[in-house]
């Protein structure tokens, strides 16, 4: 299987060919089977990626501004191309609000704008957005007050367990279903080396929160385990 987590960091990238020819090589270990257990990859979703540019002929980044963010209004929102020197291409009045991204010991990683990835094809690095954009999202996620039928449903689908880990975690598409006891939590924490956030939600209370850090390996459990049950509790 395709390396596509920590620790720390892959050292190499994986061309577009290259990816394809490992999907290809691909078998899967003894004992799993589709449905059977739960296997953390990113290289899953750049495959998905793939399918969704094949079957409607758009890059993926057009899809995903067309269908989710335009209708939900997230115009500081975006999946970039990579320039040569490994910044993302964007709009001037978008990279001048970019910040500076620092690993888990404060060294900087690149200048602002720096986009890290696993893969070296166009739209599979990381996304770009703003605390405004993505409480939009988290809005739109909790209470589902939009005019599109068709997102409104995505999104509730989205939240929906697919898998059953364990007593506390279930996995829905990208999301994490906790169940602390007295309280359900749909999350999703995330990171490079340079940047990390974490997004959770309590649709029950219609409460969110979003931390965003810019640097690497910041622990998500203070949102998980603390901030948010202390504000959905009280």
């Amino acid at each position: 299987m395709l390396p596509t987590d920590h620790p720390p960091w892959p050292n190499a990238s994986y061309s577009l060919a290259e990816f394809v020819d490992m999907l290809n090589a691909w078998t899967p270990r003894d004992g799993e089977e589709p449905g059977k257990q739960r296997v953390y990859s990113h290289a899953g979703y750049v495959l998905l990626q793939l399918a969704l540019e094949r079957r409607y002929g758009i890059p993926i980044g057009q899809l995903i501004e067309s269908r989710i963010l335009t209708p939900l209004g997230m115009h500081s929102t975006l999946i970039p191309e990579r320039g040569r020197d490994n910044r993302a291409i964007m709009p001037p009045e978008l990279i001048q609000k970019t910040v500076q991204g620092y690993s888990d010991r404060g060294t900087p990683i690149g200048p602002p704008g720096n986009q890290q990835g696993y893969f070296d094809f166009p739209s599979t690095g990381q996304m770009f957005s703003s605390a405004r954009d993505l409480v939009t999202l988290m809005a739109a996620c909790i209470d589902g007050n939009l005019a599109d039928p068709q997102l409104r449903e995505a999104l509730r689908i989205t939240q929906r367990e697919v898998f059953h880990v364990d007593q506390e975690f279930g996995q829905a598409m990208a999301w994490e279903n906790v169940d602390l006891g007295d309280l359900d939590i749909i999350d999703k924490p995330g990171g490079l080396n340079n940047a990390s956030a974490y997004v959770g939600l309590v649709p029950a209370r219609k409460i969110g929160l979003l931390l965003l850090a810019n640097r690497g390996e910041f622990s998500h459990e203070i949102g998980r385990y603390h901030i948010l049950p202390a504000l959905a509790r009280q």
